[in-house]
């Protein structure tokens, strides 16, 4: 996990944590590389910092505006995404970069499909685009009312994706769908929706709101199943066990909660 102050800290299973230090801005997204041989960090300085699986610094990456989003793609390439709409891919091996490429301007949130082969870029204008990450280019866009996309979640399979916007709606689009089918609307929170989540088995979606609640929808059988609370600040971050099982979220008050699913 990564906070303001720029510090990460691994939890390994069983040892002490270990915290990362070095970066001098807030650290605003994380990701493991395949099979955990990497961690990649996005910071508000406008670099990616670049570990090995011991969190010992490799490199650093980039310049200019704060990351965003950082990943790895289908090919195992490190992914770093910046404010004002900037992509960038590195081979992570030789820190070389391998290709550098213009978004929209007004980058509000982004999210990477399973696997690493697409890109949703979510859009101040209420537009999301999606990018092919193995032809670096735009395969499609949609656009939706509710103004600002703030968050954005693939299902497991990649066909849906989650979009939560400003006025608190959550909205699920079929990306295989024809242009005239409408998406299906969650009316979800009071106020903006900041954080999306799908179960690894597409059973259950999740959002976090700046009203501080949590919602758990049942989306085999269309329904809200329940709303955590317990939050005092924003729910920016969450997360699913990889067994399904229980649902981890982070509050803007610097508390995790962890939630046992029916």
């Amino acid at each position: 996990m990564g906070d303001e102050t720029g510090r990460i800290r691994l939890l390994p299973t069983g040892r002490s944590p270990v915290d990362l230090t070095g970066a001098r801005s807030y650290v605003r997204d994380l990701a493991f590389g395949p099979g955990g041989r990497y961690l990649a960090a996005a910071t508000g300085e406008g670099s990616v910092r670049l570990y090995d699986d011991k969190g010992r610094l490799l490199r650093v990456l980039g310049q200019g505006p704060a990351f965003l989003k950082v990943g790895f793609d289908f090919s195992g390439r490190l992914i770093g995404l910046q404010l004002r709409g900037r992509l960038s891919l590195w081979d992570p091996g030789t820190g070389r970069m391998v290709l550098t490429q213009a978004l929209s301007p007004y980058l509000f949130s982004a999210a990477l499909s399973q696997g690493g082969r697409l890109l949703a870029v979510g859009l101040s204008v209420g537009r999301v685009e999606i990018w092919d990450l193995a032809l670096v280019n735009k395969r499609g866009e949609v656009r939706l009312p509710g103004g600002p996309v703030y968050a954005l979640a693939f299902s497991p399979d990649s066909r849906y994706l989650a979009v939560g916007s400003a006025d608190g709606g959550v909205r699920i689009v079929d990306l295989f769908a024809s242009r005239e089918s409408p998406p299906s609307h969650l009316y979800a929170h009071k106020d903006l929706v900041l954080s999306l989540a799908y179960s690894p088995d597409s059973r259950y979606l999740a959002s976090g709101g700046q009203d501080r609640e949590v919602r758990l929808y049942a989306l085999r059988e269309g329904f809200l199943d329940r709303v955590y609370v317990g939050h005092v600040g924003p729910v920016y971050g969450l997360e699913f066990h990889p067994s399904g099982r229980v649902l981890v979220t982070g509050g803007g008050e610097g508390r995790i909660f962890l939630h046992p699913l029916p």
